[in-house]
Order: structure tokens, then sequence, then C-alpha cells
């Protein structure tokens, strides 16, 4: 189940709905908890031994990139 609109007699959205698991894992973020995925884990280490070989990172592509 996603994310579910409902809305008004005018079909203006007026609340929604968000799966638990999804809800709790948007309080984590905002608290600071949230955990990494794999994915994101491998693309900080990466991140991380290139500025420890000394390499830059180009803000411009990383902003494009994420």
């Amino acid at each position: 189940m996603g994310i579910q609109y409902q809305t008004d007699e005018q079909g203006n959205r007026v609340a929604v709905v968000v799966p638990l698991a999804q809800w709790e894992a948007m309080q984590a973020e905002l608290r600071g908890e949230a955990r990494l995925t794999s994915e994101d884990e491998a693309d900080r280490q990466e991140a991380y031994d290139a500025l420890s070989r000394g390499e830059t990172l180009d803000l411009c592509r990383a902003m494009a990139d994420w």
C-alpha cells in the first residue's frame, strides 16, 4: 500500500494516509536516527575513501546526482 490522499467534494486534497513503516522511517530521519541503506552506505564509503586519497568533491555534480 502506498501513500493515499483523501479529497473533499471538490477534489482538493485534504488529508494523507502514509503506511506506518514509511511514517516511522520519516520520523527517524527527522530525529536524526535514520539508517543508511546498503547502497547509501556504499556511496558514503566511496566518497570517504576518495576524500582520504585527497580527491576533491565536485559539489555541483554531487547535487545533480543526488
